[in-house]
C-alpha cells in the first residue's frame, strides 16, 4: 500500500487527535493543535534515514516546528528502525527520536496507537516533550490509558 503525507496527517487528526470513545482520552492530547498551528511536518523517508533524521533536527528552530514525522515506504525491520532511532537520538540528544512500526500494534486498553500502514519516525524537541509529559502527569491521562509516565515508550 502506498502512503503519502495526507494519509499520515489524517491519521494524526482523526485517530491521535480525537477522543477515544471507550477510554475518553485522546491518544495524543497535543496532536490536534500541532496540525492546526502547522507546527508539524510530515515528510517522505529516504533510504539513508540517519542523515535525514539529523537534517530534520537541524530544522526545528528555523521552521518553528514542534514535531516532524517521517513516513517510510521501503521495507525496514522494527529492530533496524529502533537502531536508527537510537542512533538519531544519540547524535541529537536534544531531540526525542521515536518510531512506530506496523509489526507493533501498540495496543493500550484495546486501542491501537499505531499507524499500521507503514513505519513512522517521530522527532520532537526533548525539552518540550518532557514538559508535555509533565502536564499529563498532573492529569489522569496515564492511568486512563493503563500506562505510567515512565513506560518504555516514553523518554
Amino acid at each position: 500500500m502506498r502512503v503519502n503525507s495526507k494519509d499520515v496527517y489524517e491519521w494524526i487528526e482523526h485517530k491521535l487527535g480525537k477522543k477515544d470513545p471507550i477510554v475518553g482520552e485522546r491518544i495524543c492530547p497535543f496532536a490536534k493543535k500541532t496540525v492546526e498551528t502547522k507546527t508539524i511536518q510530515v515528510v517522505h523517508g529516504v533510504r539513508d534515514l540517519g542523515p535525514q533524521i539529523d537534517h530534520c533536527c537541524d530544522l526545528f528552530d528555523t521552521l518553528a516546528l514542534e514535531c516532524v514525522v517521517i513516513y517510510i515506504q521501503y521495507k525496514i525491520s522494527e529492530a533496524r528502525l529502533s537502531q536508527i532511532c537510537g542512533r538519531g537520538h544519540k547524535q541529537n540528544p536534544n531531540y526525542a527520536v521515536m518510531y512506530d512500526h506496523p509489526s507493533n500494534n501498540g495496543l493500550h486498553r484495546g486501542v491501537s496507537f499505531s499507524f499500521g500502514k507503514c513505519p513512522l519516525v517521530f522527532i520532537q524537541p526533548l525539552k518540550e516533550l518532557k514538559e508535555a509529559q509533565g502536564k499529563l502527569r498532573k492529569t489522569a491521562y496515564y492511568d486512563n490509558w493503563g500506562m505510567t509516565h515512565d513506560d518504555d515508550m516514553f523518554y
